[in-house]
């Protein structure tokens, strides 16, 4: 079997990974950093990325991180940022207002009615129109407005009660 050399598209697409992988890190607080055992290199990268306000610059110490992420193996790391990710998912509790999105997205027929007279500006028309707004928004796989709406006013509807 022959040794066959990867194609230009895919060494691209390998290094875009890798530089995505190297904005996810940079957007992590330093001692999330720590622990997820980095080289030094990297690490200390990383760090000086944090202290950069210039975008050119900013631009130039990000290519510099891809370039050290190329040299590093990037499952590892991919994992242990997994599994930071699901400890802080964990960790931090829902809000009540996000408590009552999820019952609202299960169409449990008593949260609707239970939501209405949470909040008393809200119609149901608005409701059901935001329910179905998101539902649509998490098929496309798209950041949905209307679930930061729905969250905002059930909020505003639980500080009046």
């Amino acid at each position: 079997m022959e040794n066959i050399e990867k194609s230009r598209t895919k060494k691209k697409k390998q290094a875009q990974a890798l530089q995505k992988l190297g904005k996810e890190l940079a957007g992590l607080p330093i001692p999330h950093l720590k622990r997820l055992d980095l080289p030094a290199e990297l690490f200390e990268a990383l760090k000086a990325g944090k202290s950069i306000t210039s975008n050119v610059a900013a631009r130039r110490q990000r290519q510099f991180v891809g370039a050290l992420m190329r040299n590093v193996d990037p499952v590892p790391i991919r994992i242990a940022l997994d599994s930071l990710k699901s400890e802080n998912r964990l960790a931090q509790p829902l809000s009540p207002a996000r408590i009552w999105v999820d019952r609202l997205l299960k169409q449990e027929p008593a949260a609707i009615e239970e939501c209405l007279e949470a909040c008393q500006d809200l119609t149901r028309q608005r409701l059901r129109q935001l329910i179905r707004n998101i539902n649509k928004d998490k098929r496309a796989q798209k950041t949905s407005k209307a679930l930061k709406t729905l969250e905002e006013i059930l909020l505003n509807g639980m500080d009046q009660r």
